[in-house]
């Protein structure tokens, strides 16, 4: 795959209102505390991870998000396509909607469809289009914009994902027993009880080019349904192996250059199971440094593939990744000390969603002021 810049980014997530303050919070080693909400089958407490609270609709913080993406004065978009990945929808305002009517009108849903045709006709896109495959809904958006660059089908592409806090997630992944009932976030640790749920808006634009500010460069990527199960992947690792081989094939490069892993890190059972032996089939003992940002930002289901690797290569500009304290008892071996990696270092990012979609990408950040990132 010929690589394709990530030009410019935005983010705003519970970590902070915008991509740069999320890394500095980041490095402060202090994940978000939360708010508690009450699961109803059990009536017991479980933790959200809310984004910075504004009374902005969704369309309203859509337009804020890729205002920053594109900047203070940007190019037409005619060249431009537009792509939305979500898992979310509309389904929150349509839950405040339902609750002041008393009622449920299907006129009133709005359909992700419909939300980018709005989005593409305000802002000038020259298409757009949706994704929902679960969590690897903005990993699989980053591919296919990058696919559609190199095919010569658009000069750029900007990928939108979020994940807006709703009672349907959050009661719905409490009743499948996935939400953490201690409220700590602990991917990959014995005795992990569950996931948080967090609250995020992310957008990047792709292009050929490195622009003015590159964060990196996406090098390659692959994507494929596990269909051995109706809900999850197989635990032995052998679908997420077969995944990241060919992403790296993808970016031609091996699994020795690889110098971080993103896992994925849901810190449900069978995902982290399946995840830690996909990784020992790949490296065996002697694995890379490895990296767990859903402690910090809640698991943004279909934002996460953008959400997470926006963080993580903005994080690598400005610093060490945070220590994990529990790296003596891990299934993979977490780092115990902060890990200091060059902003240029070469990333495997892993995305695994409900459902057996399954998604890694291959990423090499960007020194900040690079202006040439080759």
């Amino acid at each position: 795959m010929t690589p394709i810049y990530l030009q410019r980014a935005a983010l705003h997530c519970a970590l902070g209102d915008d991509l740069h303050s999320a890394a500095l919070a980041l490095h402060s080693d202090q994940p978000p505390q939360g708010e508690p909400f009450v699961l109803h089958e059990v009536l017991e407490p479980r933790t959200y991870l809310y984004a910075a609270r504004t009374d902005e609709s969704l369309s309203q913080r859509l337009d804020r998000l890729l205002g920053e993406t594109l900047g203070a004065n940007p190019q037409a978009l005619d060249d431009c396509l537009l792509i939305i990945a979500s898992t979310s929808l509309d389904i929150s305002e349509l839950e405040a909607l339902t609750s002041q009517q008393q009622s449920f009108r299907p006129e009133d849903s709005t359909p992700l469809d419909l939300l980018a045709s709005q989005l593409r006709q305000r802002w000038g896109f020259a298409a757009a289009f949706t994704l929902n495959t679960a969590c690897t809904s903005a990993a699989n958006g980053l591919l296919y914009g990058a696919r559609l660059i190199n095919a010569g089908q658009s000069a750029r592409a900007l990928v939108l994902s979020f994940e807006t806090p709703s009672t349907i997630a959050m009661q719905g992944f409490g009743a499948l027993m996935l939400t953490s009932p201690s409220g700590q976030y602990r991917p990959f640790h014995p005795e992990r009880d569950g996931l948080l749920l967090g609250e995020a808006y992310a957008a990047v634009l792709l292009g050929r080019e490195p622009g003015e500010a590159p964060l990196a460069r996406l090098l390659g990527g692959f994507s494929a349904c596990d269909t051995s199960s109706l809900t999850t992947t197989r635990e032995d690792g052998s679908h997420i192996h077969w995944v990241m081989q060919q992403a790296l094939r993808s970016a031609d490069c091996t699994a020795a250059q690889i110098d971080l892993v993103k896992l994925h890190g849901t810190a449900t059972s069978a995902n982290d199971e399946a995840e830690s032996n996909g990784m020992r089939l790949l490296y065996g003992e002697h694995m890379p440094a490895l990296s767990l940002l859903k402690p910090w930002l809640g698991h943004t289901l279909g934002a996460c593939g953008l959400s997470e690797s926006l963080l993580l290569l903005k994080a690598l500009q400005l610093g060490p990744l945070p220590a994990v304290d529990y790296a003596s008892e891990a299934l993979l071996p977490l780092s115990a000390e902060p890990q200091q990696l060059a902003a240029d270092s070469l990333l495997l990012t892993n995305f695994f969603g409900f459902g057996g979609n399954n998604a890694s990408l291959v990423l090499q950040g960007c020194a900040q002021g690079d202006t040439t990132c080759r």
